[in-house]
């Protein structure tokens, strides 16, 4: 429901059909929200007048919990047929399966609970829906994908994504927001009182809409039309009173050229990955370009042909070691990361400043696997053609941060894997720690310090994944060496 709402597809606009909804909680939320959402399910909600097409229809983890693939297959083209815009499809992975309460059965499994469970790999569940449906997904997520019906809709999705624009995801705010304003209808205060109260809010509001328009402007590269702002947006410029031109006016004494600049270079480079990425999906050239598609091209590239050329160069250099490796060069000289053996090895936070190519490399990745969620460190290993998603618990201040969650995407293969290594007493150490830390950090100096006593005298072999925990421990307390205690 996140990367639904966040990428504008549950939204005010588009009509929502939730399909096996439960108890229909989540349509209960999305209607608080001022969102035309309706639930239909077989056992809790079965109202067939609720069965009608919508622009968006969700399908979230309602055929991994049926027991013959061929109703699976039914299900997923009922709903397909319901959507008009996109479908959206979730279903359960291994890394959410505990497999010390499950009974094989069937193709799945029979859960604790004694119910059916069917975990599905990234590319099984990829292939199932290519197989079954006309138009091929898209992985929003591990195990989640959407399937557009709609052009421009795709499109405008998949072009919010390479740039980064999204709604923000504050539902609390919305929700209280809508009560407060209810609160006011309804309070009867003293006329000075209100006079004030309007006025300062007014002023808050003017503030807030100029600070919305600057991040649109930085992230368009360019004044955005007022219908390419999100329509949230519109309706509260519309009650506040205020004209789009004294908005924009006061959005831009809010940042200077060098940052629209940077800007522009940011978003060339954004264009640049997002015709790369639609050449490498492979998928059927759309009929039209959305309108701010098409400026933003004759802006920054002069024409549809110079973008197009641009972009598959660019695509078949990701495939070139000797430039990749140039890239991976610049990257440590800019101390972003390290490298070990043929792996680039970096920080999550650090992705936005790679290199444009290794970045587009991480765009083949995100095709593949969706939004990996919660990435402390990212491994890009250029000889098997792999990227790891490491999550780390408290990396900032633990000296030995644990590993809790490792995804493999094998780019060879088009798989996804994900291992949690919190269960079952499996601890794996992210060492050698101050590599990745910034010189300025406090605790840097001590954590070097203790990372080069281990690495060059306790003998032990830190390529790789390094030393099992039991072996490295031991050795600690052989030698009588102390992690470091932080300020």
């Amino acid at each position: 429901m996140r990367l639904l709402y966040e990428g504008g597809l549950a939204s005010e606009d588009n009509s929502f059909l939730d399909y096996g909804c439960g108890r229909g909680d989540d349509v209960k939320f999305l209607s608080e929200l001022g969102i035309p959402a309706k639930g239909w399910d077989p056992y809790f909600a079965n109202n067939s007048e609720t069965l009608k097409t919508s622009d968006v229809v969700n399908l979230g983890f309602v055929i991994n919990v049926i027991e013959n693939p061929e109703e699976r297959v039914e299900v997923l083209q009922s709903a397909y047929k319901l959507a008009k815009k996109c479908l959206s499809v979730a279903v359960m992975l291994p890394a959410q399966n505990d497999a010390s309460h499950i009974i094989p059965f069937r193709d799945g499994h029979v859960t604790s609970t004694k119910t059916f469970q069917k975990y599905y790999e990234q590319n099984e569940i990829a292939e199932l829906l290519k197989n079954t449906l006309p138009n091929n997904p898209i992985a929003a997520a591990p195990g989640i994908f959407f399937i557009f019906k709609d052009e421009k809709t795709e499109q405008d999705y998949l072009l919010k994504r390479q740039l980064g624009i999204i709604r923000d995801y504050d539902p609390e705010r919305l929700v209280t927001k809508r009560a407060e304003k209810a609160a006011k209808e309804q309070a009867t205060l003293e006329e000075k009182q209100r006079k004030q109260a309007e006025s300062l809010a007014k002023l808050k509001e003017a503030e807030r809409l100029a600070k919305t328009v600057a991040k649109h402007t930085l992230a368009f590269a360019r004044k955005p039309e007022l219908d390419e702002l999100p329509t949230y947006f519109q309706m509260q410029l519309q009650e506040s009173g205020l004209t789009y031109r004294k908005v924009f006016s006061a959005a831009s004494q809010l940042f200077i050229e060098e940052d629209l600049r940077e800007a522009i270079q940011i978003k060339k480079e954004k264009l640049l990955l997002f015709f790369a990425m639609y050449f490498f999906s492979g998928r059927p050239k759309y009929k039209q370009l959305s309108a701010s598609l098409q400026k933003d091209i004759r802006l920054h590239f002069g024409a549809m042909t110079s973008i197009e050329k641009e972009a598959k160069d660019f695509l078949f250099s990701l495939g070139n070691d000797d430039l990749l490796l140039e890239d991976c060069a610049s990257v440590v000289s800019n101390n972003l990361g390290y490298m070990d053996d043929d792996k680039l090895i970096l920080k999550g936070t650090s992705i936005e400043k790679l290199p444009l190519r290794l970045r587009g490399v991480l765009s083949v990745s995100n095709r593949v696997s969706g939004e990996i969620e919660n990435t402390d460190i990212v491994k890009i290993h250029l000889g098997s053609k792999k990227v790891t998603y490491l999550g780390v618990d408290d990396f900032k201040n633990s000296p030995l941060p644990r590993i809790t969650k490792r995804t493999v995407v094998d780019l060879r293969v088009n798989s996804v894997f994900t291992v949690s290594h919190d269960d079952k007493g499996r601890v794996r150490i992210f060492y050698l720690k101050s590599r990745l830390m910034d010189k300025t950090d406090k605790n840097y100096e001590i954590q070097s310090q203790f990372d080069n006593q281990v690495a060059n005298g306790s003998g032990l072999s830190f390529a790789g994944e390094g030393p099992k925990f039991e072996e490295f421990a031991k050795k600690l307390m052989e030698l009588k060496i102390a992690p470091p205690l932080y300020h």
